[in-house]
């Protein structure tokens, strides 16, 4: 089961403890430092659907065989098939497991090209400027962000519940303040699709004011070492973001 499974069926959408975030992040944060130091590969895709719960022991698997031997599952039979509903199994804390490697990139890049889910996606992908192990950083700040408070960070979603680049751009511009020029002149054509020669942005997507992340952030009322990691993962510049190993050693996660 994945942890996004966990929070829908489980946990009412609502999120985690502070506790079993920040043990989730650590464990998440060495896999990352090792696909990246020995494995040289970006993963690209982590967020908490691809997040597994492992199992310490078979126990919880022999008590749902004792249960189906007991209380067979419901089921629909046909000439060719037979149908069976789900048997829902809460799991037990185990290792966490990071799964889904079918995007995953091999070698530092720079590499380029759509990645990552929408809401998801780092600037560097959205400005098409070629990208590396720090897109999976970015992955990072806002898996935080989504297992300790329930909801994604970002939509990436107009008013009127449309997909925009534009909005996505908005959202961000509102939660971490304006990027900086370098990153723009990086590919000066695109980001003039949004931003006029000087950086100031377009203003024909407004951005949202109310959401920065202070606003948003509900569950912890302002911690500040849960915001300064949250910062320091979900930098617009990607030369400027913490690698996995440095981000292990982060405040916040040392608590």
């Amino acid at each position: 089961m994945s942890i996004r499974d966990m929070d829908t069926v489980f946990m009412d959408n609502g999120g985690f403890d502070e506790g079993f975030v920040q043990g989730a992040i650590k464990e998440l944060l060495d896999a990352l430092d090792f696909l990246h130091t020995e494995v040289k590969s970006v993963h690209t895709d982590v967020h908490p659907g691809n997040l597994l719960l492992g199992a310490n022991d078979n126990s919880m698997f022999q008590k749902l065989e004792d249960d189906e031997f007991a209380r067979p599952i419901a089921r629909k039979q046909y000439e060719d098939r037979t149908i069976y509903l789900s048997r829902l199994m809460k799991p037990k804390v185990g290792p966490l497991l990071l799964s889904d490697f079918g995007e995953t990139r091999i070698g530092p890049g720079p590499h380029t090209g759509d990645i990552m889910p929408i809401m998801y996606r780092a600037p560097e992908t959205l400005l098409h400027i070629p990208w590396s192990y720090p897109v999976d950083i970015w992955s990072i700040g806002l898996t935080a962000w989504n297992l300790l408070q329930g909801r994604t960070l970002f939509t990436a979603r107009k008013q009127d519940g449309s997909l925009s680049d534009g909005a996505h751009f908005a959202e961000l511009i509102a939660a971490l303040g304006p990027p900086p020029q370098a990153l723009l002149d990086r590919h000066r054509s695109r980001a003039l699709e949004y931003w006029d020669k000087d950086g100031v942005w377009g203003e024909f997507v407004p951005i949202p004011k109310e959401k920065t992340l202070e606003a948003a952030e509900a569950k912890l009322k302002g911690n500040a070492k849960f915001m300064r990691f949250i910062r320091r993962a979900l930098t617009w510049d990607p030369e400027a973001r913490p690698t996995a190993k440095e981000l292990l050693q982060d405040p916040w996660l040392e608590e």
